[in-house]
């Protein structure tokens, strides 16, 4: 269920008049999602949901409690601010209590989009599919996937006054293509706010190509390659390295950033100079929510500039104890890239492995940086500038810092979905890297 910016604010006024807490902040998120599903060439199910929920969150002194409904009466309304208050009795105090933030400014959010709204009126979306699996049937492949819009609101509301609201809408197209023999494997996915960006006949057709092209792969021996990065796998890469970009970690010397007697690497080349990675939640290429749950404004962040460590994201308490800058988590990623395809970097490529996407991604070690996980869906050898044959799985061990300090090649940023990352906004471009560590084989295709 969506609310605008008027009956938003007004709900929350009125949940916040019953409340006789010494502060109290409610967050309030509604959304609409639609869907449509396909597997084995046929169109199987259709689906619409919608939500709303509320976050009462009452202090007393240091002790917070919160309680969550979907019941927006009056009677229970007040009901539920109630409890929120009952719990503060059984809560301690805060060992990292922060007070309510006050008013705000925010960027206007950009992550919004009336044609996307849209999408699902009418037969484009059904259609766009029909065309799908005819064009599966066709090539004599079987095609399953996803089609989804979500439109949603997030809106809050405190004691002091502050006050946030903001829309955003996310469309996604998924597919994955097996041949009949069930020796060959592709998957595409893609997520936009805007729904005209989803290309659809144009990434099934490339789904297809690829799994036909991935046929009987042959296998050779694990070990550290030259790789190509497609940009899903690279969004992975990206992304879960900044779970480990804590300002407390490296503060407190947990970090792969702290440096040994005391500190952290900021301001030092950490990755390859030709590595320049941000957060921008007004940029177009990836626009994202421009407030945190507490309503803390987020703008520009620079991560890494020119392969020179910039910034680790701190939360307020952090920031607060060591009278430092609030940096919020980041609510997108954006890599530059070049002008350079995908094609050229395999055509300047002698010897190497071209990696579609990587899946099952876990850690191994937290301080290292160090990860392992799956290639999938599609893995080719590059032999003189060509791919010259599919080749089998592996599992890999690589940091992605490791994978950023050795790269050779930058190619062209777009619009990106890993297996570890669908909901966040990122924009990353192929990554040609050297010694990249494949670890064992994998029978998976």
């Amino acid at each position: 269920m969506i609310l605008n910016e008027k009956y938003a604010k007004a709900l929350l006024e009125k949940v916040l008049a019953f409340s006789n807490a010494d502060g109290v902040q409610v967050n309030l998120r509604g959304s609409d999602q639609t869907n449509i599903r396909f597997a084995v060439n046929t169109m199987s199910t259709n689906g619409f949901s919608d939500g709303l929920s509320l976050t009462i969150s009452s202090r007393f002194g240091k002790k917070i409690g919160s309680v969550a409904t979907n019941k927006f009466d009056d009677s229970s309304l007040n009901e539920a601010v109630k409890k929120s208050e009952e719990v503060v009795k059984f809560s301690p105090d805060s060992k990292e209590y922060v007070e309510l933030l006050g008013p705000q400014t925010y960027n206007p959010f950009k992550n919004f989009s009336e044609t996307t709204s849209k999408w699902f009126e009418g037969q484009k979306a059904s259609d766009e599919l029909n065309d799908v699996i005819s064009a599966s049937i066709s090539n004599d492949v079987s095609s399953a996937g996803f089609l989804n819009n979500d439109i949603s609101f997030n809106s809050i509301l405190n004691s002091k006054g502050l006050f946030a609201y903001s829309m955003s809408s996310d469309s996604g197209f998924s597919i994955t293509v097996r041949t009949k023999e069930g020796n060959g494997s592709s998957r595409v996915e893609k997520r936009y706010v805007n729904s005209d960006s989803i290309k659809v006949t144009e990434l099934s057709n490339r789904a297809i190509d690829r799994s036909i092209l991935s046929k009987n792969p042959e296998e050779i021996s694990p070990g550290k390659y030259t790789v190509i990065l497609e940009p899903a796998a690279v969004a992975d890469m990206v992304s879960l390295g900044l779970n480990f970009m804590g300002a407390r970690g490296a503060d407190e010397g947990r970090s792969f950033f702290s440096v040994k007697d005391g500190g952290t690497m900021i301001g030092q080349e950490v990755v390859n100079s030709k590595v320049t990675i941000y957060t921008d939640p007004t940029d177009e290429l990836a626009p994202s929510n421009t407030f945190t749950s507490e309503g803390f404004p987020r703008s520009k962040t620079v991560w890494f500039e020119n392969g020179v460590l910039q910034n680790l994201h701190r939360d307020r308490y952090w920031a607060e104890k060591n009278n430092q800058t609030v940096i919020p988590y980041p609510s997108n990623i954006i890599m530059n890239g070049t002008e350079k395809s995908l094609e050229q970097m395999i055509a300047e490529t002698e010897n190497g492995i071209l990696v579609t996407r990587f899946w099952y991604i876990r850690t191994v070690s937290p301080k290292q940086m160090l990860l392992t996980g799956l290639t999938r869906d599609g893995i080719f050898e590059i032999k003189n500038g060509k791919i010259s044959r599919p080749v089998k799985n592996f599992r890999f061990n690589e940091s992605p810092m490791n994978i950023l300090k050795n790269v050779i090649d930058i190619g062209k940023a777009e619009k990106a979905t890993g297996s570890e990352n669908e909901s966040m906004q990122m924009f990353v471009p192929v990554l040609k890297v050297a010694n990249f560590n494949f670890s064992s084989l994998s029978d998976a295709i």
